[in-house]
């Protein structure tokens, strides 16, 4: 396999709306996606993942609470592992994941439909 090894981040958010968000470190910057709804377990599921920041890669707190916006609430470090970047463009990204919840082959894929919002719309599927 070729690529690096970036960590990955799945904070669970007990909020007015509970969500994940998925937190990628890829090539020193963290990107971050909302899963408003769950995680994709099985082959071919596909779940929303909302675009919502990239910065240089900072220490990650695993546990806290967000004052205000979407995800305001306490928030906790739900798994965290390392994952492999298969392939990379500007809306694909093929990893695959090691943690102890979230395993396996997944693809963040932005359709075009997708480009079109604030916070850009990308899908996570899960393929293997």
């Amino acid at each position: 396999m070729s690529g690096t090894h970036p960590n990955f981040f799945l904070l669970k958010h007990a909020s007015e709306h509970p969500h994940y968000d998925l937190r990628l470190e890829i090539r020193g910057t963290t990107r971050s996606w909302v899963l408003p709804t769950a995680i994709p377990t099985e082959h071919d599921e596909t779940r929303l993942a909302i675009e919502d920041w990239e910065e240089k890669s900072t220490s990650l707190n695993p546990e806290g609470i967000i004052e205000d916006g979407y995800g305001k609430g306490k928030y906790e470090l739900w798994d965290t592992g390392i994952c492999e970047i298969i392939k990379q463009s500007k809306s694909r990204i093929e990893l695959i994941t090691k943690g102890k919840k979230f395993g396996g082959r997944f693809v963040l894929l932005l359709p075009n439909w997708g480009r079109f919002y604030k916070k850009r719309l990308w899908l996570l599927i899960k393929v293997g």
